[in-house]
């Protein structure tokens, strides 16, 4: 058989080799224009989840510790909200709360929920 007739048949069949696999796929979440992406919990998030548990220890009066990040979510508006689930320390027991806090434009941070 003359090689040049070869050549698009082995490609055809490594493609399809390479494309078949035991392990399924995961499905792709599109983002959404103006929707919450998975944040990766740096240095940065941590400093908004601090802020948030300090700002709920003083308009609550009670002493909140931050325990742990759980999830971490950005929203780009005119500067960016973090959606975070967060665990806390509130006295002997612990807490799960979600905190949305926005970055404004200037770098300055403003609580907007707390649940």
């Amino acid at each position: 058989m003359n090689r040049t007739l070869c050549l698009p048949f082995l490609a055809l069949a490594l493609a399809s080799t390479a494309l078949a696999s035991d392990t399924p796929a995961k499905p792709v979440q599109p983002s959404l224009p103006g929707g919450y992406s998975t944040a990766e919990i740096d240095s940065e998030v941590s400093k908004v989840a601090k802020f948030a548990v300090k700002t709920q220890a003083e308009a609550t009066g009670r002493p909140l510790r931050l325990v742990k990040i759980l999830k971490a979510e950005r929203q780009v508006v005119a500067g960016l909200n973090y959606r975070l689930e967060i665990e806390v320390a509130d006295g002997s027991k612990n807490l799960k709360a979600r905190a949305v806090v926005w970055k404004k434009l200037d770098g300055s941070l403003a609580m907007t929920s707390w649940k």
